[in-house]
């Protein structure tokens, strides 16, 4: 998307990583180099020839809309969501971590971050490093103990390996910054926070956190908590050199998605294979509505809240007990970033519409190509998407861009279902969330 066909095809690719395509450091394109991330956006956000404009122009108008949710048809399957009495997510720890970040902020932090629970802000997210919707407070702008503190609640309602993914996915956007001279508009800070509701172990809170390919929505009403919509990606997604080197992420995504296919019979994979071209970077190979101009094939992006996306690929059904075993690991891969419990809560949900959950795949089947898959169920769509530069100058997909994004459909998004539930039992009136 921000690199032209013309200027790849100069670049001799010797090293097979992404060295091959760093942009020159006195390319205009990385000056001034003390810019910050506000005076970037506006920078960027005035500049009509950059494809980011017009499509931050139709996320305004998505987020000006009323929430429906992720659909298969338009119509939202009220039968899906259902609070679990035995849920047994880390409710009291959250609380614990989210009462701590209150008190560690000032009255104007508080003022800045803290939103009701039906708060629209739930859905200002966005996944460039361009502030879209500035909402909340950016982690660059807290003082050190808000800062640690937000951390400690990010531990608190994440499984250990959920949160060094996190951490490592800032960390390789500061190394990004890094490699760009750009360290003030990307860093291990550069992430909006908003706290929704009031933390309790009884009642609907929760909190986003968002930024340059990191997003989290978590939300927790009693012992349910539920992460979604969630973004990860990087570019590039390793670090190389430096006091994090040897760190990478998104790695079991890609391998599992990548195994799964080839355990595919051809057959199999045939039905799997849906309309596309890997090395499409403007959509003229793909049906309109199996497009986003923002994360190309990845179609439940930033703004999205509200999209139509049927199902499309190999179901469950078509497939045997160890393939249906496999696809609810990729699933399980996606979730690491849930505690144990309400990981394991999560994937009985799956597995209860495992017969049309849909396994889709665009692009070869090896282990040097860039790819496309989504597992698509009622409760759950992933997404894995391998991209073109944006930041290095690959103007095709490669295997150092990668975004996975989490949905779950029927209004499961941002707990709205579970608080639907909620909100009716109680006899709460105090209108609709989002």
């Amino acid at each position: 998307m921000a690199n032209d066909l013309a200027s790849h095809n100069k670049i001799v690719e010797t090293s097979g990583n992404f060295r091959d395509y760093l942009i020159p450091l006195d390319h205009p394109r990385l000056h001034p180099s003390d810019r910050d991330a506000r005076t970037h956006s506006k920078d960027v956000l005035s500049n009509e020839s950059i494809f980011l404009v017009p499509v931050a122009r139709g996320w305004l108008e998505n987020y000006k809309k009323p929430y429906h949710g992720f659909t298969t048809d338009g119509t939202v399957r009220p039968d899906v969501w259902h609070a679990d009495p035995s849920a047994n997510g880390p409710t009291a720890a959250m609380v614990q971590a989210a009462h701590a970040v209150i008190q560690a902020a000032s009255e104007d932090e508080r003022k800045a971050m803290r939103y009701p629970v039906t708060a629209k802000e739930w859905r200002s997210w966005s996944n460039p490093e361009v502030i879209i919707v500035d909402s909340g407070i950016r982690l660059e702008d807290m003082s050190a103990s808000l800062r640690k503190a937000v951390h400690d609640l990010l531990k608190a309602s994440l499984s250990p390996e959920g949160y060094e993914k996190i951490w490592t996915a800032m960390l390789t956007n500061a190394f990004l910054g890094e490699l760009t001279t750009l360290r003030n508009v990307l860093s291990a800070d550069s992430y909006h926070f908003c706290l929704f509701g009031e933390p309790s172990e009884d009642g609907p809170w929760g909190f986003n956190l968002f930024g340059h390919h990191l997003c989290l929505n978590v939300f927790s009403l009693k012992g349910e908590m539920v992460i979604g919509p969630f973004f990860v990606g990087a570019e590039p997604n390793v670090i190389d050199e430096g006091p994090e080197k040897g760190r990478q992420v998104l790695v079991k995504e890609e391998a599992a998605g990548l195994t799964f296919m080839r355990s595919l019979s051809p057959d199999q994979q045939k039905k799997a294979t849906i309309k596309g071209d890997i090395n499409d970077i403007d959509g003229s190979s793909m049906e309109k509505e199996c497009w986003n101009p923002a994360d190309l094939r990845g179609l439940g992006g930033a703004h999205q809240d509200n999209r139509v996306v049927p199902f499309a690929g190999i179901a469950g059904s078509d497939l045997d007990a160890g393939q249906r075993t496999a696809l609810l690991g990729i699933v399980g891969i996606f979730n690491e970033i849930l505690p144990v419990a309400s990981k394991e809560l999560l994937l009985q949900r799956v597995e209860k519409y495992i017969d049309e959950t849909y396994f889709a795949w665009i692009g070869p089947v090896n282990d040097k190509t860039p790819f496309y898959y989504r597992v698509h169920s009622p409760v759950v769509m992933d997404e894995f998407d391998h991209h073109n530069g944006v930041w290095l100058a690959n103007a095709l997909p490669k295997k150092y861009h990668i975004h996975t994004i989490q949905r779950l459909p029927n209004r499961g998004d941002y707990g709205t279902a579970l608080y639907d539930g909620w909100r009716e039992k109680n006899g709460v009136k105090d209108g609709e969330k989002l």
